[in-house]
């Protein structure tokens, strides 16, 4: 009788278990995996030490881009920022990759880092590796340049 008691309760956690996931949407996680780097002009600074350290980068579902997913590490390579994300998506989800510079970052003439291309769209298959770069340069500052005076 005990034997039974136990089987059934082992039959209906797993049941359980299962149900709750599915009833969520399923994990966020596959194997997919989005790298590459992102160089910096030679305008833009600093460029010492760990310069990497709060650039924005991340992959979102497109519908939502405050869900953040994979597993993250950006890290300096030979002067520039180089990039990981894995456990991705990768049923074919729609995704959006992003990146955003690093409030520490500033141009010699003063204008703005930006970076291009803009947020991209991704789409993962089973154990696909995508690799995206990016460029951050400066823009003139707007205003100042174009103003004349009679």
């Amino acid at each position: 009788m005990n034997r039974i008691a136990i089987a059934i309760l082992l039959l209906t956690t797993a049941a359980g278990c299962g149900t709750s996931r599915n009833a969520t949407g399923g994990a966020r996680e596959g194997n997919g995996t989005v790298t590459g780097i992102i160089t910096l002009a030679d305008e833009v600074g600093p460029k010492t030490g760990d310069f990497c350290a709060n650039l924005g980068l991340k992959v979102t579902p497109a519908g939502t881009p405050e869900d953040v997913l994979g597993n993250r590490t950006v890290r300096v390579s030979r002067g520039r920022c180089s990039y990981h994300v894995n456990n991705l998506p990768s049923g074919g989800e729609q995704l959006a990759l992003s990146v955003s510079p690093s409030p520490a970052w500033q141009c010699a003439n003063g204008a703005t880092p930006t970076i291009t291309p803009d947020a991209q769209p991704l789409q993962l298959k089973d154990y696909q590796a995508e690799t995206r770069d990016f460029r951050v340069s400066c823009t003139e500052p707007t205003g100042e340049a174009s103003t004349t005076t009679p």
